[in-house]
């Protein structure tokens, strides 16, 4: 990453305004906070939406969210690394064993990251290029399931350890997505922990494979507001 890990990316276009348009399934009005998100789900019939024009396209349907009392919801407002950001979305994951959500996180300025809420544990992170060292797309899946916990690996610039890795799902999404989920599709997921307090993700799905960066969040550090209970959440 060119900057620091934890710290929220420049964006790589100007800030974009909303943008409106009308569910092609159910007539509901369906309002983006970014005219740059490609994909969203609508807050009524639950179908995934794609960007096509200045109109939207169905690509299918979520399933509906299960209830995980977090404290947050699409519409919280914080700010992290000094930058002003809004949750517009939402991917509901599951293993045989857990659950854990990541909420897309748009910042002001224009740049996304996720904030992983897993059992009142957060982490922010964000995308990155794949570290030279990480495995090809079509071995990866094998490789990343090869990796025992508390194995080193050196990916980038560091070595990484790992604290787990499992066989996780999609199970349901909500609002701006950076992409259209794919339910039910097992993905490997890997998470590491450097030397230096920092965290990383290597996931990979049969198809290619992710690399995201950050760091531990305290809510009181996040500066939420309109957490849930708060008020009404802005749904997309």
């Amino acid at each position: 990453m060119d900057t620091e890990p934890g710290a929220p990316p420049p964006p790589s276009a100007p800030t974009q305004r909303a943008w409106r348009a009308v569910c092609p399934q159910c007539g509901a009005d369906v309002s983006l906070r970014s005219a740059a998100t490609p994909v969203a789900v609508c807050s009524f019939c639950r179908s995934t939406l794609a960007r096509d024009g200045e109109s939207l396209k169905r690509l299918g349907r979520s399933a509906e969210l299960f209830d995980d009392h977090s404290p947050l919801q699409i519409g919280t407002t914080g700010i992290w690394q000094g930058k002003t950001f809004t949750l517009v979305g939402r991917l509901q994951w599951r293993t045989p064993d857990s659950a854990w959500n990541e909420w897309v996180a748009l910042f002001d300025i224009g740049s996304r990251g996720w904030l992983s809420e897993d059992n009142g544990r957060y982490v922010f992170a964000f995308d990155a290029a794949l570290p030279p060292q990480a495995p090809a797309a079509a071995e990866a899946t094998q490789t990343l399931k090869g990796w025992a916990p508390g194995a080193s690996v050196r990916l980038g610039d560091r070595e990484w350890q790992v604290a787990s890795v499992v066989e996780a799902r999609v199970a349901a999404a909500e609002g701006e997505l950076p992409q259209a989920p794919q339910l039910d599709a097992p993905v490997t997921v890997v998470d590491l922990r450097s030397a230096t307090g920092d965290m990383a993700t290597l996931a990979a799905d049969g198809q290619g494979v992710s690399w995201s960066v950050g760091r531990g969040a305290e809510l009181v550090v996040l500066q939420l507001k309109g957490l849930r209970g708060e008020g009404p959440g802005t749904q997309t």
